[in-house]
């Protein structure tokens, strides 16, 4: 967008008049701190005649919201492995309880046998 306002030489009060937004909000769309709604993207494009598209207007959004949901994908498998891990941990205090209570009706067995 930067290149096509330069080309036209065309201001960021005017752009923005055009467009029906802000200066301020145009300088925070040339920064990258904001991204435009799917409608002011299409004005943009159809005002560039196409030079600025809509793809190119929201491609980082895509990419930042591909991004999260990689993210929770990665969080939802943490939480499937962390729970398995635990009823694994759970399994494993049973089976030692078991084991304990066991050994001590093997040792009471063997007492029994002696006498």
């Amino acid at each position: 967008m930067k290149d096509f306002l330069f080309r036209k030489n065309l201001t960021v009060k005017k752009f923005a008049g055009d467009l029906g937004i802000s200066p301020s909000y145009l300088y925070q769309l040339l920064r990258g701190e904001r991204k435009p709604s799917l409608q002011l993207a299409h004005k943009i494009e159809k005002y560039t005649k196409g030079e600025v598209t809509v793809k190119k207007l929201l491609d980082h959004v895509l990419h930042k919201k591909n991004n999260f949901y990689k993210e929770l994908d990665i969080q939802q498998e943490l939480e499937v492995h962390e729970r398995r891990l635990l009823e694994l941990e759970a399994c494993d205090e049973s089976l030692k309880k078991l084991y304990e209570s066991l050994e001590r009706r093997l040792l009471r067995l063997e007492k029994e046998r002696e006498l």
